[in-house]
């Protein structure tokens, strides 16, 4: 049978940690471990964390004794890891039935993939959690070669991390995670893996993300323009790599798409008054690409500027109605690359 490390990092997190930790020990058909990394937690990760280890021997615990912070954290989970396969779930998330067996068994017919994910759900506390999917392995998946998997991120990351099984050979050849990229780390390593590998996508939910109070991306998606620098770092060290020369023309309409994302963020502010943050967005966004001012994205933002936050709302059910107009229409669709189609 393949095998999947799965590296848990924990901060606070131990009310969450059971869930998780079962989800992947629930695994059949496929031969797992569970490295628990808690960052010197303050809550009672410790006892959750014990209680779990002497349940069963597949679990293994480690407790830092001062905080390393995130990013550390999860390259030691990745050296520590040894088996065909990889994942790296937070502890507030878990994955679904069959999910591990799905995408490792996928990557040992398929030599050629660095990375397998998926669809993802959500859970929210005190709301009915969605039906899970069936733990057969019989699931359709999508092939993309390193072009085509790019394509998929100029506008968005199309990766969960609670889906994200990678190859371990090629993970500790590519190496960790880099320290100065701490909110857009998850999607330049997704890249990375591409340039290294083809990519599949399971068209099956592999994951659930844990929607609560505490998440980090609620800390880190509270300011946008930090999460657009990060994300424009990310692509500069991306095509930075020596192996991305084959996909450099790809670097221009990845950062437009970046520049149209941080149009679309200028709304934001400008719609709870902030006209100059607004337009100090729309100066970013230039800023990271000066061909976003020739688009129909652009155009219509600076309509709304023109026009003032009162006016705007005045007119808008009239333009949505009139003209269906709406910013999603404004933004160049996101192409679908004629990928390999495979059945199981």
């Amino acid at each position: 049978m393949p095998s999947v490390d799965v590296i848990i990092p924990c901060y606070r997190y131990a009310d969450f940690l059971a869930e998780s930790v079962g989800s992947v020990l629930a695994t059949e058909n496929c031969d797992v471990r569970v490295l628990i990394l808690d960052d010197a937690s303050p809550d009672h990760t410790p006892e959750v964390a014990d209680a779990l280890c002497r349940a069963d021997s597949r679990v293994e615990y480690v407790r830092h004794a001062t905080n390393r912070g995130h990013i550390a954290t999860y390259n030691e989970g990745l050296a520590w890891a040894r088996a065909e396969c990889l994942l790296l779930l937070s502890a507030d998330d878990f994955v679904t039935p069959g999910a591990l067996a799905r995408a490792a068994h996928l990557m040992q017919a398929r030599p050629e993939l660095s990375l397998v994910y998926g669809p993802y759900l959500s859970v929210e506390e005190g709301k009915p959690r969605p039906e899970m999917p069936p733990a057969d392995l019989d699931a359709a998946h999508t092939i993309y070669d390193t072009r085509q998997f790019f394509a998929l991120n100029r506008f968005i990351n199309p990766i969960h991390t609670s889906t994200a099984v990678v190859r371990t050979a090629i993970q500790h050849r590519v190496g960790g995670y880099r320290a100065e990229l701490t909110h857009s780390g998850d999607q330049e390593m997704w890249l990375r893996l591409a340039l290294h590998g083809s990519v599949a996508r399971i068209d099956r939910p592999q994951g659930v993300w844990r929607q609560h109070g505490s998440n980090m991306s609620s800390y880190y998606y509270e300011q946008m323009r930090r999460d657009i620098d990060q994300r424009r770092l990310m692509f500069d060290t991306v095509f930075g790599y020596p192996e991305a020369a084959p996909v450099a023309d790809m670097a221009a309409p990845m950062r437009l798409g970046l520049a149209m994302a941080a149009v679309r963020h200028a709304s934001q502010p400008f719609d709870r008054g902030d006209v100059a943050g607004a337009r100090h967005m729309m100066k970013h966004a230039a800023g990271i690409s000066p061909a976003v001012r020739r688009t129909r994205l652009w155009w219509l933002q600076r309509a709304k500027l023109a026009m003032g936050p009162r006016a705007w709302q005045a007119v808008r059910p009239i333009v949505t109605k009139r003209l269906g107009l709406s910013l999603g229409r404004f933004v160049a669709p996101i192409e679908r690359p004629d990928a390999v189609q495979d059945a199981r």
